[in-house]
């Protein structure tokens, strides 16, 4: 009889796909990778079909990742401290690793490779999406790697980087810095002729129609606003969303982003809702601010 398969989950961005690729470099290349995002359909076929499903730097519904428990053997690694709040009684005896100072990818290779150095490619990774920024390489190396085919079955990409080869790390933030220096002037146009001022829940926010990124939370915060609200439209599931990412410094965004059925980070989260009349959901305290 056949052996099942090993599936692993992981979130859609590149913390996630880091984690992923240690996760397949631990494990083996026959391993089931399944790219999700929050509010997409969850692959149950795949996850009946394994004998083992490993979740990094993602999380289902708490009633979801219990079954799974019951019917599954389940690492689950994460750092999303919504994730946490919820599923925090009932998963301190579940496999893996949760921590919210760690990102995804510095804790799955901890969990995999406890005795062995955290490669510099995932120590980069890892300072941009928590948004430490303690390398100074890290700008340039996430915009790097933004731009290469990162999935984490590109064996090409990601064993030179998990082998920690300094070469490889070095080709990609040289590649990176002269493309993160013409976005970073390209986010500096774009927020002084398409943003707009707001009050979003109480707070002091500028609201742009672009979709959200840590460079362009950051040029907003600096602009004296306490929260930065980019928004994009799309459609999931055949219906129309509003897909809103907030960052900020000073207030915690993953409450307000619970508030509206989404999650994250306290510096960065995220939510949707039914596309409707305005960029903000329907029950939010939100108007327009007229500067003029």
């Amino acid at each position: 009889m056949k052996n099942k398969p090993t599936l692993c989950l992981y979130h859609n961005d590149a913390d996630g796909r880091a984690s992923a690729a240690i996760v397949r470099r631990a494990l083996g290349s026959e391993i089931v990778l399944h790219e999700i995002n929050y509010g997409n359909p969850i692959p149950w076929d795949k996850i009946e079909a394994a004998e083992q499903v490993v979740i990094v730097d993602f999380s289902l519904p708490a009633a979801d990742m219990q079954h799974i428990v019951d019917t599954k053997s389940l690492i689950w690694i994460d750092h999303h401290q919504s994730a946490l709040d919820e599923l925090g009684t009932i998963s301190m005896e579940w496999d893996g690793a949760r921590d919210t100072s760690e990102a995804a990818c510095v804790l799955t290779w901890r969990y995999f490779y406890p005795s062995d150095e955290v490669p510099q490619a995932i120590v980069l990774v890892g300072d941009r999406d928590i948004w430490r920024w303690a390398e100074k390489d890290t700008g340039a190396f996430s915009e790097g790697l933004f731009q290469q085919y990162n999935q984490p079955e590109n064996d090409k990409l990601w064993e030179p980087l998990l082998n920690n080869d300094k070469q490889a790390v070095q080709r990609i933030i040289d590649q990176g810095a002269v493309l993160l220096d013409a976005r970073l002037r390209s986010i500096r146009g774009e927020v002084n002729n398409y943003g707009y001022p707001a009050r979003f829940e109480g707070y002091r926010t500028l609201v742009i129609n672009r979709s959200g990124n840590g460079d362009l939370g950051a040029r907003i915060r600096e602009l004296g606003y306490q929260i930065a609200y980019c928004y994009v439209d799309n459609v999931q599931n055949g219906e129309l969303k509003t897909f809103v990412s907030l960052y900020s410094d000073e207030i915690d965004v993953s409450k307000i982003a619970r508030k509206f059925g989404g999650g994250g980070h306290p510096g960065a989260s995220g939510f949707n809702f039914k596309r409707g009349a305005t960029p903000f959901p329907p029950e939010a305290k939100a108007y327009i601010v007229d500067e003029g």
